[in-house]
């Protein structure tokens, strides 16, 4: 199953939006009431803008760290700033936010073959493995 270009990226940040949400109320799981508004908005400038911000810059001669560390950035430091994690919850936080874009990249790569999300390391499809 070959789809290419922004149909594919839309598909990809749509996951990448749900996984982020559900992570962040997993985190603040214990907060009442939990802030929905702003983990909302955390989900759409963490994933949306660094996943927009990513594929504007990547190709364009600039270093490695441009395209991939400023979304981190975002990523690692607004939620726990905007959020105000304890530090109990930022020890959760992170390195389930490392894990995040590599199992949403494996599960693609694995189960349907698209392999850019990540295109620093390659994953085989299972039909790549068993086909």
């Amino acid at each position: 199953m070959k789809m290419q270009g922004i149909n594919q990226f839309l598909i990809y940040m749509a996951v990448a939006m749900i996984v982020y949400y559900s992570l962040l109320n997993f985190i603040v799981r214990k907060r009442s009431p939990r802030p929905y508004i702003k983990i909302l908005l955390l989900t759409l400038l963490v994933t949306a803008g660094g996943m927009i911000f990513a594929r504007i810059t990547y190709g364009r001669n600039l270093p490695w760290w441009i395209f991939y560390g400023i979304p981190a950035l975002l990523t690692f430091l607004l939620p726990p700033i905007v959020l105000r994690m304890s530090w109990r919850e930022v020890l959760r936080y992170i390195p389930l936010a490392i894990l995040m874009s590599p199992a949403i990249h494996i599960f693609f790569s694995f189960f349907i073959g698209w392999h850019e999300f990540m295109p620093l390391f390659y994953i085989p499809s299972w039909r790549q493995l068993f086909g």
